[in-house]
């Protein structure tokens, strides 16, 4: 009955644009780079004639063709639209360097945009995963026509976030996607440069030249987004790092959901309440582009810096958490709480003793299976770990069932104490929810390849049974643990197919000929204090804050069209199928 709603609400929306195709000019142009090569590019704009006008451009690897669908309805409410197809990609000429040239393309069509009769010279840009990601490399240049920008999943640092994940290779995410992408030659040169450096990353990277950012911007993402970090630091280095134009005036918008998730409540295993669901972006979009490309008064700046969902027990509907909470800045004030680990599998808040230290097998041929998380073209979310849980290399610590309820938000780091008998060899820990009926929902989780222990630009190998304190991102979320729960970590070496499994050897990444057992330990004594740092919320009040801006009841569906009120309604509608239809074909 769902799916059946949303191929109804699919060709409702194809019949209304194809209604409004009148009412709307389509031309496309070849646009020459500045190093000779044409981009494929289309420009919808109103069937009158306007006058300058601030203008949207989206650039996307995925086919300028299924553009119309902003193009049309954006032209109709008088926007000029242009949709493009990136370097190498269908109608376009070049080779598809993912992303290189982006630097240098994203302004040269900025640039050719400013240039028409029905320009204003002011640009906006909107596009989310790899339509946003080209966004964040553009704005490095800093090209005077760009005004403002809507970047949603995405992340600006290509090599940190996307590719190598604490080190390590992210298979499932950038193997299946070049091969959708029919790009499968760029992977040795990825496999080549697998150690971080701004001579090979810089045109990927804006960790560089935040100072060149002069633009503000709406950076959107989810907790359980393959790129959640990203978008996060993303925001951080405009707002706190970024030139005139661009510091102070971003904003910040996550919410519990997946990569093309953020318009429906399912996640992963779990549901989430309708509040979860994105139907306010839209208006704070609009309220970003009347200001900086119209120069029109507007409520950009009334909206709140962030606007983060704090995510909670689904079961109990009297919990705490599943409300959105407005704030300032990011992260919020909190405490770094570590919670330690002990022996017996107990994770808690005391000072370990001196425990004996736990030593499991980490056999390659084997590697721990992916089952949920951040991921991409794999299943995600949040799905029980129990399962997981049972292996033989992977270690569970977990609290007492908490009498109170406990929030953390912000970035989560485990600090271990490690050693292992071979020279490279991989980390991996989870962070769940245990839900009074045992099942251990996934929250947030990261890798650390032990080579790349001390920075991402170089290699350090281990000695054999030397001990070795190290750090573990996993990235960052905003979770309250109901009474009755409990907190759980679990410590492994691998997370396969979202991460290559480490075949424990010293050999270059993908260029191993054989494979090694590794005996792993972890030290939890008290010279040795393995722990989680929680960043802890102290309990307040939560005052919730609902979506700002509710979809239209279908009740209102014709008194709309009767009302006249077309625009409306069609951007209602849009929102509702591109989140609901487009999003996973177009960011995947």
């Amino acid at each position: 009955m769902k799916n059946k709603k949303i191929v109804i609400i699919a060709i409702v929306m194809i019949l209304f644009v194809i209604l409004l195709t009148g009412c709307v000019q389509k031309s496309t142009y070849m646009i020459p780079m500045r190093d000779g090569i044409k981009l494929a590019t289309d420009v919808y704009l109103p069937s009158k004639n306007p006058n300058p006008h601030g203008a949207i451009l989206m650039r996307t690897p995925y086919n300028k063709n299924t553009g119309f669908v902003l193009g049309i309805p954006w032209a109709q409410k008088g926007w000029p639209t242009i949709i493009q197809d990136m370097r190498g990609r269908f109608a376009s000429e070049g080779e598809d360097v993912v992303f290189q040239n982006s630097h240098t393309d994203g302004p040269d069509t900025l640039a050719w945009i400013a240039d028409q009769p029905w320009s204003n010279g002011k640009v906006a840009t909107w596009g989310p995963s790899a339509a946003g990601i080209t966004q964040y490399y553009m704005a490095g240049a800093n090209p005077p026509e760009l005004a403002c920008q809507f970047i949603q999943v995405a992340t600006p640092n290509l090599y940190k976030h996307g590719i190598y994940q604490g080190g390590q290779f992210r298979y499932q995410l950038v193997y299946k996607w070049l091969e959708k992408q029919g790009s499968l030659y760029i992977l040795p040169e990825l496999y080549a440069n697998e150690n971080y450096s701004l001579e090979v990353w810089t045109n990927v990277s804006l960790e560089d030249n935040w100072q060149d950012i002069n633009v503000p911007a709406v950076h959107m993402g989810g907790w359980y987004d393959c790129f959640c970090q990203g978008i996060i630091d993303g925001f951080m280095g405009y707002q706190y790092q970024g030139g005139p134009g661009a510091a102070g005036n971003s904003k910040l918008i996550m919410g519990p959901w997946t990569h093309g998730g953020a318009g429906t409540q399912k996640q992963g295993e779990l549901t989430y309440p309708a509040n979860s669901v994105n139907n306010f972006s839209d208006a704070l979009f609009w309220d970003m582009v009347d200001e900086f490309t119209m120069n029109q008064p507007g409520n950009y700046d009334d909206w709140p810096s962030v606007y983060y969902y704090v995510m909670g027990d689904v079961d109990d509907t009297n919990a705490p958490g599943n409300i959105w909470r407005a704030a300032d800045s990011w992260p919020p004030v909190h405490t770094d709480t570590s919670w330690y680990i002990h022996e017996n599998g107990v994770l808690s808040t005391t000072f370990p003793s001196n425990y004996e230290s736990l030593t499991y097998t980490y056999d390659p041929s084997s590697p721990v299976p992916t089952h949920g998380g951040q991921n991409l073209n794999q299943p995600a979310g949040p799905f029980d770990q129990s399962s997981i849980e049972n292996l033989s290399d992977v270690l569970v610590f977990t609290s007492d069932v908490l009498t109170e309820s406990y929030e953390a938000t912000g970035q989560i780091k485990a600090r271990l104490f490690v050693s292992s008998n071979c020279s490279d060899t991989d980390f991996t820990v989870k962070l769940t929810d245990v839900y009074p009926d045992g099942r251990s929902m996934l929250i947030t989780d990261g890798i650390l390849r032990m080579r790349n222990r001390n920075g991402a630009d170089h290699w350090e190998f281990m000695e054999s049974g030397e001990i070795y304190e190290v750090e573990v991102d996993l990235w960052s979320t905003s979770y309250i643990w109901n009474t009755g729960h409990k907190i759980r970590i679990a410590i492994s070496s691998s997370n396969y197919p979202r991460f290559l499994n480490n075949p424990n050897t010293d050999e270059p990444m993908a260029q191993n000929s054989t494979y090694n057992l590794a005996q792993n330990t972890i030290y939890l004594d008290s010279a040795h204090p393995s722990c989680v740092i929680l960043p802890e919320i102290a309990q307040q009040a939560l005052n919730i804050q609902t979506n700002n801006i509710q979809y239209e009841e279908n009740s209102g569906f014709l008194r709309n069209i009767f009302k006249g009120n077309l625009g409306r309604l069609l951007e209602n509608r849009f929102n509702f199928f591109f989140n609901k239809v487009l999003d996973p074909f177009l960011l995947g």
